[in-house]
């Protein structure tokens, strides 16, 4: 243990504490010696007094562990990718540009991000797998389900258990989590995905400290404090992968048969994966239900957010999700949200004074919607909502959905007098 422990091979060392306790219980019903476990403690401490050998340490002796039993990383090699989806919308550049990043770049470490729905999960497991190969040492995926509230110790105890350390062994100190983190990782071939970020400081301990581990973040914002890693943003679909994803689910025949009112239901879509996911679902579920009967449900906006919920997809659902995470940090970016929604003309001074805020606060909420990828700034320098998102704010404020329906050319000029 010491030897190893010296060399730098701390899960090595670990590890050989586990054989011989495995072996002392199995044929002699024994747990360790105090001084086994005293050393055991230490290492899991990292001690500072173990890095140098006193003039009369005592020799401890272990059985020598069975061949093959020491795993790659840590106890265990963790292969935690979803399933690679069946139906995928080519993204043929963005997927090559996160798979560039964690194969070739140092560090290896890329931010996957965009709206509600635009399919970062999806693009970061395909992405996984096309490169798990590369990463014999193990996949691990985290899912923070886009809370703010879960800390930087929090992933990095959930990857810890992932790698195979017990629950009790997990420090408590985050620092420590982070430096064991790092011991167990340094030169292995490790890819951590972790979906759902919040915040730069979730996943900066996980950030690649050398070659060998990489890292892909999938995020709503871009993690703009996050040093040194790749962004790829995802922008909403263009109407040709929109027809491509819809006849996926519902047949290119179909969709050849209306082309008016396929062309329609890509609008309505607005570029949402998810949505185009769900309308591409319910016309599959039904081959007699004719496309236009589907962008009639849909075109008065009445109830629309409810039409596009399928099973387990919900656009409304993901778009609640976004819209609390950026609440949660910035509540004038609520509100500011709502009153986009209601009032997209209103001037920045109106505003301010009806959210009693200062008209730079204004400013800083817009920018963080936009970074959040709920608005967005148009070439004229003002700001205007997706059309999806617009559905959910007006909800959000009550506003009846004829009248934020009649809104969607206005936008909010935040240089308004």
């Amino acid at each position: 243990m010491l030897a190893l422990y010296r060399c730098g091979d701390v899960p090595g060392a670990l590890t050989v504490y586990r054989d011989a306790r495995a072996v002392l219980d199995e044929q002699l019903g024994l747990e360790p010696g105090e001084e086994l476990a005293r050393l055991h403690r230490a290492m899991l401490d990292r001690a500072p007094e173990l890095s140098y050998l006193p003039p009369a340490a005592p020799i401890v002796t272990t059985p020598a562990p069975v061949a093959g039993a020491r795993p790659t990383v840590g106890w265990a090699v963790p292969r935690e990718l979803p399933a690679d989806p069946v139906t995928y919308l080519g993204r043929a550049r963005e997927t090559a540009d996160v798979v560039a990043t964690v194969t070739a770049a140092t560090p290896a470490a890329v931010v996957v991000t965009g709206a509600p729905g635009s399919g970062k999960t999806t693009l970061a497991v395909r992405a996984g797998h096309a490169v798990s190969a590369d990463f014999p040492d193990g996949q691990v995926f985290v899912d923070l389900g886009y809370r703010t509230s879960v800390t930087a110790g929090e992933v990095l105890a959930r990857v810890l258990r992932a790698l195979g350390v017990p629950a009790a062994d997990v420090p408590e100190n985050t620092d420590e989590r982070a430096g064991w983190f790092r011991s167990l990782v340094a030169g292995r071939r490790l890819l951590l995905v972790v979906d759902g970020v919040t915040r730069a400081a979730q996943v900066r301990p996980l950030l690649p400290a050398g070659p060998g581990p990489a890292l892909i973040a999938v995020a709503q914002r871009h993690l703009g404090s996050l040093d040194g890693v790749r962004r790829v943003a995802l922008r909403p679909v263009g109407a040709a992968q929109a027809r491509e994803l819809l006849a996926a689910f519902a047949g290119p025949e179909r969709l050849a048969a209306e082309p008016a009112a396929t062309a329609d239901l890509v609008r309505i879509c607005g570029g949402s994966v998810l949505a185009l996911r769900i309308a591409g679902a319910r016309l599959g579920r039904g081959p007699g239900t004719p496309v236009s009967a589907l962008v009639a449900e849909l075109g008065d906006g009445r109830g629309r957010l409810d039409l596009l919920a399928y099973e387990d997809l919900s656009v409304r659902a993901s778009l609640a999700t976004g819209v609390a995470a950026v609440r949660s940090d910035d509540e004038v970016a609520g509100r500011m949200l709502e009153l986009l929604a209601a009032r997209p003309d209103t001037p920045v001074e109106t505003a301010a004074t009806q959210l009693g805020v200062s008209p730079q606060r204004v400013h800083r909420a817009l920018d963080d919607l936009v970074d959040a990828h709920l608005a967005q700034r148009t070439g004229h320098g003002d700001y205007q909502l997706p059309a999806l998102v617009r559905d959910y704010a007006a909800e959000l404020a009550g506003v009846p959905q004829v009248t934020a329906r009649t809104a969607t050319n206005r936008r909010f000029d935040p240089l308004a007098a």
